[in-house]
């Protein structure tokens, strides 16, 4: 190839990666523009409030994405890892396990306060999907207190299960239960099986024993 083709394949290359930036950064935001939606309208926010927000004629929303539900995973996905970013700083607290467990949840419950119609979307989107940072710091916990082992999937959805569904009844019953008490219950739930996992493995952990992360298992 020439010195004139390299040079062609180099502009091509150029205009298709600014090309390529350019959608990624449309799609990001619509996908913002239907966070916002879903927030000030509820999970069923339809997608003349997402395209009014993201200053497109609605038909321009899908050519971003193939469809309805394409979006609404993105979206789902996005909410995670908000929630992700937001609890990452309580992942490095010393403490017993149970003390531990109180504080991720409390971080998560002040995250669903705060975008509650967002957290029923992303429930309802994708159930007991697990943050990759909780499993993380599950495993470095344990591998600080000797444990050299990940929590099985089906623990991991049982507990992110748990949690989400009790967020979720808390929403439509907060007269029923204050959210501190709330954060104590599911807590001491959390920790009754992450205890029980590792007494059926003969690993059991003393829950008054104080515990720093692996900080080399968290990224």
């Amino acid at each position: 190839m020439g010195e004139a083709g390299a040079k062609r394949d180099t502009i091509a290359a150029r205009r298709e990666a600014r090309a390529g930036d350019a959608r990624a950064r449309r799609r990001q935001e619509i996908v913002d523009a239907a966070v916002l939606a879903i927030e000030e309208l509820g999970c069923d926010a339809g997608l003349g409030a997402v395209a009014d927000r993201a200053g497109l004629p609605r038909p321009h929303v899908y050519r971003h994405f193939t469809g309805k539900d394409d979006l609404d995973q993105e979206v789902a996905s996005y909410a995670s890892r908000l929630l992700s970013a937001w609890i990452r700083p309580s992942l490095t607290a010393r403490g017993t396990p149970p003390e531990v467990i109180r504080g991720v949840i409390g971080r998560v419950l002040r995250w669903a306060v705060d975008h509650p119609n967002l957290y029923r979307f992303r429930v309802r989107l994708q159930p007991a999907r697990a943050v990759p940072e909780l499993t993380d710091a599950a495993v470095a916990y344990l591998r600080a207190a000797g444990y050299d082992l990940r929590p099985p999937d089906h623990v991991v959805a049982s507990v992110i299960g748990m949690v989400d569904a009790g967020v979720i009844w808390w929403f439509d019953h907060r007269d029923d239960l204050d959210i501190e008490s709330l954060n104590e219950w599911l807590a001491a739930q959390v920790w009754l099986v992450l205890a029980d996992m590792l007494e059926r493995i003969g690993r059991p952990l003393d829950p008054y024993a104080e515990l720093a992360p692996a900080l080399d298992r968290i990224s």
